[in-house]
């Protein structure tokens, strides 16, 4: 069995494929290639039954899958893989699996950074910091006791947050496809009790991955039924939230504040209000990076290339249908 690794390193680029991840394929593979991109591939003639590159953004092998007469897998070690569902190597019959599952630790802690940040006024001590002032905030810095924090999208990088939640002492509740108890969780909501689990949390924390159901999920009807002052938090895709909705509800003053790892490039212009809001915090999508990032994407992907190899089912299968 072969395997084909393709993944363009650079110096801009801290996720990086090194010499040691493909030693431990060699491990696990009959052949292993490793190509920077689709034209350096397709030059070399190669091919195999399975490809492990990145499927979360930018130009994908379409041209490859296509022509291969081996393929049959293709990992992304990226979680989100909208740009695979927005060509035609979703329609190809070949199975296609995502990196879910090895991002909780790192999300989770950026998330409790926001968390923190925002109960303590960790901002406005910046603030002081740089205007010279040294001196308590008018209103007292605030502990997650007595406090909800609510994961719409509970699921694998969920449970992280949901543990660090309650650690340190918040009240966790989610939402998902179904209720069903969950770890690390006081009550699980189903998708139709959305509004219900939104009006009790102080923390909203967006977990859904972007499909037709969720895009523009957080629109002005969802924003209004938060509850008034509560705290919103986008590590998940941008446009799940309506940006304008969102700007409307922060100076509103019925969110008390927002951290948003992801928004879309085009609904944050120079001009755009959220750079000078002081209850938004902005960050690059960047909560799910880690110098560990791909040494766990490697490791997870040779589990299930033995399992390929064995003959037994694949998990982080992606149902493509759902998608579609």
């Amino acid at each position: 069995m072969d395997v084909i690794v393709m993944h363009a390193n650079s110096e801009k680029m801290p996720l990086k494929i090194r010499a040691c991840h493909l030693e431990q394929m060699h491990r696990h593979a009959d052949h292993v290639y490793y190509f920077k991109n689709e034209e350096e591939l397709l030059a070399s003639g190669a091919d195999a039954e399975v490809l492990f590159a990145w499927g979360g953004t930018g130009k994908q092998p379409e041209t490859f899958c296509r022509q291969s007469r081996r393929l049959k897998w293709f990992n992304s070690f990226s979680a989100g893989v909208n740009p695979l569902m927005e060509c035609g190597i979703k329609d190809l019959d070949i199975i296609i699996t995502n990196a879910a599952g090895i991002h909780g630790k790192p999300m989770g802690v950026t998330t409790m950074g926001y968390v923190i940040s925002y109960l303590r006024k960790f901002p406005l001590m910046l603030e002081n910091q740089k205007k010279h002032i040294r001196q308590k905030p008018d209103a007292l810095p605030e502990e997650p006791e007595g406090k909800t924090l609510g994961i719409v999208g509970a699921g694998a990088i969920g449970s992280e947050v949901a543990k660090y939640a309650k650690a340190l002492g918040f009240r966790v509740i989610g939402v998902k496809r179904r209720a069903v108890p969950l770890e690390h969780y006081d009550r699980v909501y189903s998708n139709q009790d959305l509004d219900l689990a939104l009006g009790q949390m102080d923390f909203v924390v967006i977990l859904t991955p972007l499909t037709q159901e969720t895009r523009g999920l957080f629109d002005a009807g969802r924003l209004a039924a938060c509850k008034p002052g509560a705290y919103l938090i986008n590590i998940a895709r941008g446009p799940v939230v309506e940006t304008a909705a969102l700007i409307q509800a922060l100076r509103s003053g019925h969110l008390g504040g927002c951290a948003l790892d992801a928004i879309d490039e085009a609904d944050l212009p120079a001009d755009s209000p959220l750079w000078d809001m002081p209850n938004v915090f902005l960050t690059p999508q960047y909560s799910a990076t880690s110098p560990l990032y791909v040494d766990r994407a490697v490791e997870q992907f040779l589990e299930n290339l033995d399992n390929f190899r064995a003959g037994r089912p694949l998990f982080n299968v992606i149902d493509v249908a759902s998608l579609r």
